[in-house]
């Protein structure tokens, strides 16, 4: 049986700015219908491996394929399965909204499919010039212009800095709901990480250039765990980082240890994505 194509595979890849290593022999695979969050500090490589992952960017080093193929050669069909949202949309503000999505869909197909809750959700007036609207307005217009056409891959950098509470709660609950309705792949990029531990299956914690830990929601829950002291190496855990009041954060954890734990007075906290990302992160 022939193994199915991930949407997304990214191979040593190295990005250098002077003297200054942006990406660091970066490695990653993100699988069809997965919700992946990409986390790390201000200056860890996010930004500079969505430019490599859409191609705005060139690394120096390394191999990217959506879907198969590669990133500097994407047939137009590809292209056209792939969604983007910045975390500040700028130009084609002399457009009117409703001008504007009748222009761009005029590069699909026909019968492409459409998704019209996005249109919903945004509530945008489509006489309103898109220099007029609000920083809030204009994300929830690019978020349109990036899922109305149902992507298979969609990349998200930082899309609800600027959108309000409610919107952002919205936006938070349309989204799984869409992954899992068109089995689409997500990396999404935020410093809210608390919205991302309710919808991701798969989280990637970069640090200076290079992703420090990749977990899945499954793994975190079941087998990290903040440790009140730190436990004796025939446990054999994994130390990752010490927590930010004391303790350690530890990977391997199993039901088994917890009487272990109990005797030797340790207390195993359950984790949060939160908590776990600003100890790694010091």
């Amino acid at each position: 049986m022939v193994e199915p194509v991930p949407p997304c595979t990214i191979q040593g890849l190295v990005k250098q700015y002077g003297a200054k290593q942006a990406l660091n022999a970066v490695s990653l695979t993100l699988q069809a219908g997965e919700i992946a969050a990409l986390l790390g500090p201000n200056g860890a490589g996010k930004t500079t491996l969505i430019g490599c992952l859409l191609g705005f960017l060139s690394a120096d080093t390394g191999h990217i394929h959506l879907f198969g193929e590669d990133i500097n050669s994407l047939t137009p069909q590809t292209r056209n399965r792939i969604g983007f949202v910045p975390q500040t949309m700028t130009g084609l503000t002399w457009f009117k909204v409703g001008e504007l999505l009748t222009y761009l869909a005029g590069y699909r197909a026909a019968n492409t499919p459409q998704d019209n809750r996005w249109l919903q959700w945004a509530d945008l007036d489509p006489q309103a010039r898109v220099k007029s609207l609000s920083g809030g307005e204009r994300q929830r217009l690019a978020i349109v212009l990036a899922l109305r056409f149902c992507p298979d891959l969609i990349v998200l950098d930082e899309p609800v800095a600027s959108l309000d509470p409610q919107a952002r709660y919205d936006f938070m609950q349309l989204l799984p709901d869409y992954a899992r309705a068109h089995g689409a792949t997500v990396l999404i990029s935020s410093h809210i990480i608390s919205d991302l531990e309710k919808i991701c299956d798969q989280f990637i914690i970069m640090q200076k250039g290079h992703i420090k830990l990749t977990l899945s929601h499954t793994m975190l829950h079941e087998h990290i765990r903040l440790l009140s002291a730190a436990p004796p190496t025939d446990w054999g855990l994994i130390p990752l980082a010490p927590g930010l009041n004391g303790g350690i954060w530890v990977s391997g954890w199993h039901t088994a240890l917890t009487e272990n734990a109990a005797q030797a007075g340790i207390t195993a906290s359950m984790p949060d994505i939160e908590n776990l990302f600003l100890a790694l992160s010091k």
